[in-house]
């Protein structure tokens, strides 16, 4: 199930494999956010041991995004984020760069969550 906001802020929950991820594009604010957090919370619900919440297409990214994430680390346990500039610009100024494990892309992701598992 797809989450819209009118302004053009997508999010979505998906399966790559054996592991859940939540998906967004555009610009994640404090207008947005709620949009970004139901998808979280629907990802949530299938308890997954490692969430990844890919934001690859995300074009802004405030606190309210950061608050959406550090709500889904409580929940999920670990969360591997995929950043691009926007997003690790506010990880990093919020310093929760030790917090969150940040990747490029969502294969990455995939992997190191996979070797996590079974790790």
């Amino acid at each position: 199930m797809g989450y819209e906001d009118h302004s053009g802020c997508t999010a979505d929950v998906i399966s790559v494999g054996d592991f859940v991820v939540v998906t967004a594009a555009g610009e994640v604010d404090s207008h947005t956010a709620p949009r970004l957090d139901a998808a979280v919370q629907q990802a949530v619900t299938r308890q997954p041991e490692q969430l990844i919440v890919d934001l690859s297409a995300v074009e802004f990214f405030d606190s309210s995004g950061m608050n959406v994430l550090v709500r889904a680390l409580r929940q999920a346990g670990r969360v591997l984020v995929v950043a691009p500039r926007p997003v690790r610009r506010v990880v990093e100024v919020t310093g929760l760069s030790t917090v969150f494990t940040l990747f490029d892309d969502v294969d990455a992701a995939v992997a190191s969550a996979a070797t996590h598992t079974n790790g």
